[in-house]
């Protein structure tokens, strides 16, 4: 096998989108038994990302567990593009609800990390990743003594005004809520939708914070604020033409319990205001 044209094929496929083509075509290859280690490493991380494209990340999982190994015989146990495997199955394991079982993956992506890439972004994402696995298991503290790290990382990389930053302020804001400190939760995430709009307009990422920042302040009863901040999310969500999704219907359904809480000339005006104010 000419692994150089038969990766050009791959890519092809990749860039195709043929996720389905991608995924057969790697499947059928691996099943030479007299595949090389490496060129059976490369064919697994093209059904790694054949598997992501098509949403299946308990398969893609299962693949990069295959790879692990074959790529540690190969590099070592401690090198970034074992850190990034590390990386990807922890985000795997989360995202099949698996937390507890990706934790041990994800402090070992931290360890390689913090000895290789001490202080930079690569590091905080690390932070970021595994403070997810422990907020998923209600672990606020631990989860929010991570985020703060993160948080002071990428700030000290690429700014207050940064993504990574807002990453760390919307996931510290819903840890607050969990905790029942609203207050604080409020604080962070309106500036976590700031930061998101400023740098990225409209887009799925700042709907989404303003939903979390709507709902936040209507759980204080702050209302009239509540209900503009959620109008305005579910502008947003039209603009993208996501309006069937869960997270606007959320939004809807949660402006409207604000708006039933104001009086009718107050929920006019906020509705109003909210309505126009989607702009990138």
């Amino acid at each position: 096998m000419d692994i150089r044209q038969t990766l050009d094929q791959l890519n092809a496929l990749l860039q195709q989108g043929d996720f389905e083509g991608l995924l057969q075509r790697c499947s059928d290859l691996l099943e030479n038994p007299a595949l090389e280690e490496n060129h059976r490493v490369l064919l697994l991380d093209q059904k790694v990302k054949a598997l992501t494209g098509l949403n299946r990340p308990e398969e893609a999982a299962q693949a990069s567990m295959e790879e692990l190994p074959l790529l540690e015989k190969i590099l070592g146990g401690e090198h970034m593009h074992i850190a990034n495997i590390l990386h990807n199955l922890n985000m795997f394991l989360g995202a099949c609800d698996k937390h507890a079982e990706a934790i041990p993956y994800s402090e070992r992506e931290l360890a390689i990390v913090r000895k290789l890439a001490p202080g930079t972004s690569r590091e905080a994402d690390a932070l970021v990743s595994m403070a997810e696995h422990y907020y998923e298991q209600s672990r606020f503290a631990e989860a929010d003594k991570l985020l703060l790290e993160a948080m002071a990382i990428y700030e000290k990389n690429e700014g207050r005004r940064s993504l990574g930053v807002s990453t760390c302020l919307n996931n510290l804001g819903r840890s607050s809520e969990n905790q029942n400190d609203l207050e604080k939760g409020a604080v962070y995430l309106e500036e976590a939708a700031s930061i998101r709009e400023e740098l990225l307009g409209v887009h799925p990422d700042s709907a989404f914070t303003l939903l979390n920042y709507g709902t936040c302040l209507a759980s204080l009863g702050q209302y009239m604020k509540a209900a503009q901040t959620l109008a305005h999310c579910a502008a947003v969500y039209e603009a993208l033409d996501m309006s069937d999704s869960p997270y606007a219907a959320a939004a809807r359904k949660n402006l409207e319990l604000c708006s039933s809480a104001l009086e009718p000339t107050e929920a006019a005006s906020c509705l109003a205001a909210g309505g126009c104010c989607c702009r990138s």
